[in-house]
């Protein structure tokens, strides 16, 4: 049996307070003080905007990093998310290396490190536990469905925003409003543009923070920094905060592997593009424009040996003891137990199967286990589930069911993953974080 999770333990030899949990050398609590949820805040920050947001001035590493970087006293400020680079997955790449020499500094994911609830972080400058999109496919008690919060639609449905076209509205899901609200409430003169691949707006995961007003579409590196080209030069001396997000390299990660050519050659060719753009900005306008480069989660890969599979026939031991089917935000599993004595069933039944590649979590355990910011209520227990299985390093799940398969290693179309993310080891933990004046390194 694995033991329980009452503590933290051992601290990693990053940059960041992370410490492993219980007799785990794998699985690490995330740092909500030095976090990805407060780089948007950190950036207004730097053009001397203040919201009702955390960011990253209190940290004195993070501090000294903007400080010797020229960071702060910006008139517009471009953040650059760029999907799945994790510190310890881009290592001997060119862009590891312009981080290393500019003294780049770690944050933390969130948990899950999955990209609805990490992203939605990002965008909204709160952790999950705030705005309440807690995970990949989870529970509504309010539409009392499995939701795909990525697409926008059932756990079941194959096509993008079924629950949207249903007449549902996202937003009212949400708990907290967004960075993208707050500004316009707070201050209307300052410009507001996110870059968003052409095939996001208005669709899927996007319909919770993103204004339609806001939104500039693109394809690709080339197009992507052309349109904040665009933007630069129709704004030249309004107040300006740009968010460009690039999602390909995720796609990398998952599909060939964080050692692959094709990822490594996906960080180099972003950095070539975000050095081109750069060195085009005019010199003037370079003075009072700070560049921030950030990720929201990084990836683990796959270990074939150490899968958890549970077959159909497997799970219809258990099937009595879950009022919807589990839902899963990558290497993380969901269950929605009826009674507390069947979640014990479950759990014990859950032990058996993972053994020691996994920990399984119910409420108090994860609520003295440091893995969310505040003390869980009823509403985060109503969307995370009351029973977690989280897979440990090297681990993909495999859950069947009659009504559908959660696969974490098979989520693309006609191709195994290599890798994907959603638990807390320091490879899906750990992100970069940069932020330096464009003049600096023309």
């Amino acid at each position: 049996m694995l033991p329980q999770i009452t503590h933290r333990k051992r601290c990693s030899v990053v940059s960041l307070n992370l410490c492993s949990l219980a007799e785990t050398d794998d699985l690490y609590r995330p740092d909500y003080t030095q976090n990805i949820y407060r780089v948007l805040p950190t950036a207004l920050r730097c053009m001397g905007v203040a919201l009702p947001r955390g960011d990253l001035f209190g940290n004195q590493k993070t501090l000294r990093h903007l400080k010797a970087n020229d960071a702060t006293n910006a008139h517009r400020v471009i953040v650059c998310i760029v999907d799945s680079v994790g510190i310890q997955n881009f290592q001997g790449t060119k862009l590891a290396g312009f981080f290393d020499e500019l003294g780049g500094v770690s944050l933390s994911s969130t948990f899950p490190s999955i990209t609805s609830a990490a992203i939605s972080s990002i965008y909204m400058g709160l952790p999950p536990t705030a705005h309440g999109i807690l995970g990949h496919v989870i529970y509504f008690k309010e539409y009392g469905a499995l939701i795909d919060t990525l697409r926008m639609s059932g756990a079941t449905t194959h096509f993008r925003d079924a629950i949207t076209q249903a007449g549902i509205d996202v937003r009212a899901l949400l708990w907290e409003k967004g960075i993208s609200e707050l500004i316009k409430g707070t201050h209307p003169d300052l410009i507001y543009a996110q870059g968003l691949p052409r095939e996001i707006p208005g669709t899927g995961l996007g319909r919770f923070y993103v204004l339609r007003e806001d939104v500039i579409s693109y394809y690709g590196f080339i197009d992507g920094f052309g349109m904040v080209n665009r933007v630069l030069e129709e704004y030249p001396s309004t107040p300006l905060l740009c968010t460009v997000y690039f999602p390909l390299i995720d796609t990398l990660a998952h599909k060939y592997g964080i050692n692959s050519p094709q990822y490594r050659s996906g960080c180099n060719t972003f950095f070539h593009h975000l050095r081109e753009f750069i060195e085009a900005i005019p010199s003037s306008e370079a003075k009072k424009t700070t560049i921030v480069f950030c990720s929201d989660h990084g990836q683990n890969s796959f270990n074939e040996d150490r899968a958890i599979v549970i077959t159909q026939e497997e799970f219809n031991e258990v099937r009595d003891t879950i009022k919807v089917p589990p839902g899963h935000s990558g290497r993380v599993a969901h269950f929605y137990c009826k009674t507390s004595q069947k979640r014990r069933k479950l759990k014990k039944w859950l032990q058996s199967r993972s053994e020691d590649r996994g920990i399984i979590l119910d409420p108090k355990e994860l609520d003295q286990s440091g893995l969310l910011p505040t003390p869980i209520n009823r509403g985060i227990i109503q969307r995370l589930g009351d029973l977690l299985l989280i897979g440990r390093s090297g681990v993909s799940l495999r859950i069947d069911r009659e009504d559908y398969t959660f696969d974490s290693s098979a989520l693309l179309p006609r191709a195994d993953l290599k890798g994907n993310h959603g638990s807390i080891t320091i490879e899906e933990l750990e992100t970069p974080f940069l932020a330096f004046k464009a003049k600096n390194i023309q």
